[in-house]
């Protein structure tokens, strides 16, 4: 490494934060209300960052700030920075008091009912003094911010994808998606029923590009079906859960969710390929702060009860 040509950088943090917060924001105006800096001042730093990296990042359009193509890379490594210096800042801060501390948790469908909760009344029992933040959204947006260091880890399904492919993906467990209904859905009086039976409902259905939804599509399509004709796109729990129990809706939830949830029954059609692996994951060049790792093991834990409990596996 270079430390002579990094020490003369006039590339500092500041520029870094400065070209992020421009955009999340769109626009110098709303980023300069949010920075509490005037709009010259913030025009000013963004120069000096384009400046110090050589090339211009944003292209001023009629729709707001547009990262150019070396913004767009600037962005992905300032991302990483932030999230590490963030994360350096509460480590710190754990080394000078460590019964404080704080950890922030991403969650996508399975984890979000049984192994978060229970893991976090864990570690809040063992440590009371810490701050939890538990963060619900699809997974393209929960794994930008454990990029930039919002999030310490995400829990959820941990398939190989594309998706999470820049990640550390730590598996403690295997869990099967059922197809689930509210009690007294009609799918569930039919004898010996087929997806094709099923395709007629209306469907809550997962946000398209993730694992689960590639593998809802790959079941239909096997079985020489469309997907459904009436269709929502869904991808957090609450929601679904609110389709399927008052609407009528069909869709596919974790094991656990529909065995722990008295208003949501399990239809007996399996589909293959639905059973995927549970567990956590990290942004692999950044260390965990001992709160996020103390949480960890209270993941373990509680996935090894969840485990126990659970009736098996799909193909």
């Amino acid at each position: 490494m270079d430390y002579k040509a990094l020490v003369g950088s006039h590339l500092k943090l500041r520029h870094l934060v400065l070209v992020l917060a421009i955009a999340e924001n769109g626009s110098l105006v709303r980023a300069a209300e949010e920075l509490y800096l005037t709009q010259p001042a913030l025009s000013r730093a963004l120069r000096e960052a384009e400046s110090a990296v050589g090339a211009s990042l944003f292209d001023r359009t009629r729709h707001g700030m547009v990262p150019t193509a070396a913004g767009a890379a600037c962005l992905e490594h300032a991302r990483a920075v932030v999230g590490q210096v963030e994360t350096l800042r509460r480590r710190i801060g754990e080394l000078s008091d460590p019964h404080t501390g704080s950890v922030g948790i991403g969650v996508h469908v399975t984890g979000a009912n049984l192994l978060v909760p229970r893991a976090v009344a864990r570690l809040v029992e063992e440590r009371p003094l810490i701050e939890v933040r538990i963060r619900e959204a699809p997974p393209a947006t929960l794994i930008h911010e454990l990029d930039g260091g919002d999030l310490d880890l995400l829990v959820g399904r941990v398939t190989d994808h594309p998706s999470t492919a820049r990640l550390r993906l730590v598996p403690l467990y295997r869990e099967s998606y059922r197809i689930v209904a509210a009690a007294g859905h009609p799918a569930l009086q039919l004898q010996d029923a087929q997806l094709a039976d099923l395709a007629a409902y209306p469907w809550a259905i997962p946000v398209a590009g993730t694992p689960l939804r590639d593998a809802l599509d790959k079941a239909f399509a096997s079985a020489g079906l469309d997907s459904p004709a009436r269709q929502v796109e869904c991808g957090t729990p609450a929601p679904t859960r609110t389709l399927v129990v008052e609407a009528g809706f069909l869709a596919v939830l974790p094991e656990s969710m529909a065995a722990a949830d008295p208003a949501l029954r399990m239809h007996p059609l399996r589909l293959g390929g639905m059973a995927q692996d549970v567990g956590y994951m990290v942004t692999p060049d950044r260390p965990l702060t001992a709160t996020a790792q103390l949480l960890t093991e209270h993941l373990r834990a509680e996935a090894a009860l969840i485990d126990s409990g659970l009736a098996g596996e799909d193909a």
